[in-house]
């Protein structure tokens, strides 16, 4: 599919080094800092269909784009700000939030586990990608959920035990998915003068071993544990602090550590760096790997002296490699081609829609599956092709019913039910795939099996047959109602009219009752009427009917 506006958020040649905590880096022939989700998507699929490398980074803290021009798009998660508690003890937060916003929210909130990443530099994506640690504390601790974009467009959630493997070790590292938002679960207190101060120690020992004398990527090297000592210290046995290459030097206070003097560039840093290496193992026998993230075309020498290969998926071209990359059009970082089916298209959380603190639903989530191929279905139009479900996730909190989800209940027997949107309900709109059509499809759906379903051609205007709902204005649809789960599969004969270009467009809401009102995916908080605030436009009612803004999912 070829998507030919420029996404709003892109713009053209950017100096990395410019906007980068570390400040080194090239020219980007296009620079991208989405605002959401959704405009995350967009830059994605703009970038494929004109087959421009990708990479990502929050903010540039950890990363190192090669010093030539970048012929890509780099894409920045620093933009994704949103972060509130959806309950007591679960923070919600994207990734562009920053390590120390991290940790100072908690300490508003007063809650223990977040107060070793203050002053760590960073923002939580990236934390999470890189399963980082410090001063006793790791994020695989308190991350209960982790929320990706793959290159498919695909929104996925991942657990927490699913994701982190061991030290500086994670599912992400290896998998073209981006980390979009996370679910802290903090059930811990503390009283505040007890936060602030592990805050205030961490900050000074930072402050004692110079870490913002000039900005450094933290350490440069992970610590490679059957050596039996930390990588500064091994650096500081070979007598390496102080050692410079142009305007690179290692600190003289912490020998892991590699400052830009000002005005230093990729190849003088990974010099630097590549000299570490060779003496490190030549002088103390050990093997040390790069947590450094290079991001770009590198020459054979650098990729080998720094084992690059070691840092995930690469592509040669040439006498040089590609690394670091989300995607690239000639393959090398490219995910393998999925094969068999049901197959995932899209799986989210649900967030309230003006992500009110302490209404949230940190349980239930939505998943969408496609259950045959485009060209079976076409032959098969009559058998299920999408399958929509509502889920409540099982946790170690406790062992909850629907009722607690969805406590109002229809008074009548499962069954077609007009006016059900008046009680507990969870819902899917589907959408033509093209913005410029106004049609789209209704479905509401009980956890005990009641449901409704419109058809609409403009936003609240619902189509001539549809004027009063009717069962038999639908085909049949098969239901699933299950402990954990309840929803139904759509034939392919329902959808079809609706497909563009391989693309529909999907919302899935809950509307619960009371204020309870709920997105997945939510969209982005660009005017007060999506944010909540109490002081402005507190009674604004939701609006779940804007196709223009539904999440595009590609089918195959």
């Amino acid at each position: 599919m070829i998507h030919d506006t420029t996404p709003a958020c892109v713009t053209y040649g950017q100096s990395v080094a410019a906007i980068t905590y570390y400040g080194i880096g090239g020219h980007a022939e296009y620079f991208a800092e989405p605002r959401s989700w959704a405009e995350l998507l967009e830059c994605l699929q703009w970038a494929q269909s004109r087959k421009l490398p990708i990479a990502v980074f929050g903010s540039g803290s950890n990363s190192l784009l090669a010093d030539g021009p970048f012929s890509g798009i780099v894409i920045t998660l620093s933009k994704l700000t949103n972060a509130y508690w959806e309950t007591a003890d679960t923070l919600f937060a994207e990734s562009g939030v920053s390590n120390t916003e991290i940790a100072e929210i908690c300490l508003d909130a007063g809650r223990s586990g977040a107060a070793w990443m203050y002053r760590m530099p960073g923002q939580l994506g990236a934390t999470v990608r890189m399963n980082a640690r410090c001063y006793g504390g790791e994020i695989s601790q308190i991350a209960e959920q982790i929320f990706t974009i793959d290159v498919r467009g695909r929104l996925r959630i991942h657990s927490g035990k699913d994701v982190f493997y061991g030290y500086k070790k994670t599912l992400l590292m290896d998998e073209p998915e981006i980390v979009v938002a996370v679910r802290l679960r903090l059930p811990e207190t503390a009283e505040r003068n007890v936060l602030l101060n592990m805050m205030q120690t961490c900050e000074a020992d930072r402050h004692r071993k110079h870490h913002f004398d000039f900005p450094s990527c933290g350490s440069t090297f992970k610590n490679n544990y059957s050596v039996g000592r930390p990588s500064g210290q091994v650096f500081d046995e070979c007598g390496l602090k102080g050692a410079r290459l142009g305007r690179s030097e290692v600190s003289q206070f912490h020998a892991n550590f590699v400052w830009n003097l000002g005005g230093t560039t990729a190849k003088d840093m990974l010099g630097l760096a590549a000299y570490m290496r060779e003496r490190a193992m030549s002088l103390q026998h050990a093997d040390l790997e790069l947590e450094v993230q290079p991001i770009g075309l590198f020459d054979q020498k650098t990729f080998a002296d720094c084992a690059l290969d070691r840092l995930g998926p690469s592509l040669k071209k040439d006498k040089s490699h590609w690394v670091g990359l989300l995607w690239h059009p000639d393959g090398g970082t490219q995910p393998e081609k999925e094969t068999g089916y049901p197959r995932l298209l899209m799986q989210s959380p649900f967030q309230h829609y003006f992500r009110k603190p302490n209404l949230g639903q940190p349980d239930v989530q939505v998943r969408l599956l496609q259950l045959m191929s485009l060209s079976d279905a076409n032959q098969n139009p009559d058998r299920p092709f999408l399958r929509w479900e509502t889920i409540r996730m099982k946790t170690e909190r406790e062992d909850q019913d629907w009722s607690l989800h969805f406590p109002l209940k229809p008074p009548s027997a499962p069954d077609f039910l007009d006016h059900l949107w008046t009680f507990s309900v969870s819902e899917l709109f589907i959408a033509h795939g093209s913005a410029g059509s106004g049609e789209y499809f209704e479905f509401e759906m009980t956890p005990e099996g009641h449901w409704v379903a419109l058809a609409f051609d403009a936003p609240r205007q619902r189509k001539t047959a549809h004027m009063t709902p009717a069962k038999d204005l639908w085909p049949v649809l098969e239901m699933t109602l299950e402990p954990d789960r309840f929803g139904t599969d759509l034939p392919f004969s329902l959808l079809r009219p609706l497909i563009h270009e391989n693309e529909l467009r999907v919302q899935a809401c809950l509307s619960l009752g009371g204020e309870d009102w709920f997105l997945a995916p939510h969209w982005s908080p660009s005017g007060s009427e999506e944010c909540w605030d109490t002081q402005h436009k507190p009674d604004v009612k939701p609006d779940f009917h804007q196709p223009r803004r539904f999440w595009r999912i590609a089918l195959d």
